[in-house]
């Protein structure tokens, strides 16, 4: 393969390119250079498009597999970057993919490793990394193991560590790997901490039993091995994960949608809705320092545009884009580059054309609404569908006043902060879930409103009212589960 072709195929995004990997590592010198300027972008904080990123992951691990010199100087400030973005670049492997790379080039200063671990700002998944490093490194007579010894020795007794910072796991890892014996009172003691509050007796014999057994046998490398605590020889073999990480996120999604009754032969945007890699794309730059940290979430994002997608009228770009950043117009994003902001832009279009498709055809639109965070569930989509509401300039005062449709207004409301002016009280957290539940029902019911001229509201139940729970059968006779049935017809009402 020609350079051009190898970094062509680098680009994709979809799954490592076992030919362009092989190929790159003899072509290492001359592919050097356009992976370190990717480096320097995303150290900088530049959120990088889907292309960049995979160019970048792949890249990382071909100067790996062929031990390329400059490689050490540029992980090393990689690794002091957010978790956020950290996580864009290696997705749920950040400790891993640290340690191989690191691993892969680490030359004779050590003592870089043992200030990065003492002194360094890192995120614990990145000081995780670095434990690893410092256990293979001695393991393989790198470093002095006494040396090692004192120095996790030291950590545990001036309690350098929070008691409740998962940076504890790293240190423990090293321990036990190398099987330090000595250390088993600083072990049980780190086990005391709030961050092992759930270990179970079994769990610490396991771990004991773990280190017993490489005091036993100090050249017994299987657990570094196991967790995949080793140097980048092969970049196809190293990659194989992401293939499968790939397969699995796709599997838990059509799993998901099929127990939401959204399998994708039902979705009628299925053609044109955001893929995996863009929706997250469009999460990680919501939240990169590249925008102003007024900025929509994406949860906030998929309230505003659902609510002008199923609107009585349509809003401009020019309106409702100064709302995304939150600076009245003031300031946006700091864009890297025309193909960014065009690649944003065309994220934004293709979100709003799948809910508009979707309430044309009189289908159901499954609001992104996260189950975690700061926010109570639902409120921060609650928020950026008011937002959506207002950019109507009174539009939506018909449905507000209507008697008919008062059910569906109040259960969008009730989903709102409590410090919001139209914050509805007494709202508990089973209703919020119930709330949530039937919001795909709810926004095709504000859809119809605006489209039907003999619209009638949904019969609905009140929350909670029903004695039958959501997996149990209908009692309607159809044989079906209730939340399948008339629980999934139903929106709560709100007493």
């Amino acid at each position: 393969m020609t350079l051009d072709e190898i970094i062509l195929a680098l680009r994709s995004p979809d799954a490592p390119p076992a030919a362009a990997l092989t190929a790159g590592v003899a072509m290492a010198d001359e592919l050097a250079p356009l992976v370190y300027a990717i480096a320097d972008k995303f150290s900088d904080g530049i959120y990088l498009l889907p292309g960049e990123n995979a160019t970048l992951l792949y890249g990382l691990y071909i100067l790996a597999a062929a031990k390329h010199p400059e490689l050490l100087d540029s992980v090393m400030a990689m690794i002091e970057q957010p978790e956020s973005e950290l996580d864009q670049l290696f997705p749920n492997r950040i400790a891993t993919c640290l340690t191989q790379l690191l691993l892969s080039v680490w030359n004779d200063d050590t003592d870089v490793l043992f200030q990065a671990i003492e002194h360094a700002n890192l995120i614990p998944d990145a000081k995780w990394a670095l434990f690893d490093v410092l256990a293979r490194l001695t393991f393989d007579g790198c470093i002095p193991r006494a040396r090692t010894i004192a120095f996790l020795e030291r950590l545990e007794r001036e309690d350098f560590i929070e008691d409740g910072d998962s940076i504890w796991w790293g240190w423990e890892e090293a321990v036990i790997k190398l099987g330090i014996t000595q250390l088993e009172p600083g072990l049980r003691r780190a086990w005391s901490k709030v961050i092992n509050e759930q270990l179970t007796e079994e769990e610490r014999a396991a771990r004991l039993a773990r280190m017993n057994r490489a005091a036993a046998d100090p050249a017994d490398r299987s657990q570094f091995e196991a967790d995949l605590v080793w140097s980048v020889e092969d970049p196809v073999e190293a990659l194989a994960w992401v293939e499968k990480q790939a397969n699995f996120r796709e599997e838990l999604e059509t799993e998901s949608e099929t127990e939401r009754g959204l399998a994708d032969e039902e979705d009628p945007a299925k053609a044109v809705r955001l893929t995996d890699i863009e929706e997250n794309w469009l999460q990680g730059f919501l939240i990169s320092r590249q925008v102003p940290d007024t900025s929509m979430t994406f949860e906030e994002l998929d309230g505003m545009l659902t609510a002008l997608a199923i609107g009585p009228v349509t809003v401009p770009p020019s309106q409702y884009l100064p709302e995304i950043w939150g600076t009245d117009g003031e300031a946006g994003p700091q864009w890297d580059s025309s193909e960014q902001a065009e690649y944003f832009m065309s994220l934004l279009a293709k979100h709003w054309n799948a809910i508009a498709v979707r309430r044309d055809a009189h289908a159901l639109h499954s609001p992104f609404i996260l189950e975690f965070g700061e926010a109570d569930l639902g409120q921060w989509w609650a928020e950026g569908f008011l937002t959506g509401v207002a950019l109507s300039e009174g539009s939506w005062d018909r449905l507000l006043d209507d008697e008919r449709a008062i059910e569906i207004s109040v259960s969008i409301l009730a989903l709102l902060g409590e410090d919001h002016e139209l914050f509805v009280k007494g709202i508990t957290s089973e209703m919020r879930a119930e709330i949530v539940e039937h919001l795909p029902v709810i926004l095709q019911d504000i859809a119809a409103y605006w489209r039907d001229p003999n619209w009638q509201p949904t019969r609905r139940e009140p929350v909670r009212s029903t004695k039958v729970g959501r997996n149990e059968t209908c009692p309607c006779g159809s044989g079906k589960k209730f939340k399948r049935c008339c629980g999934a017809n139903a929106p709560p009402t709100l007493h």
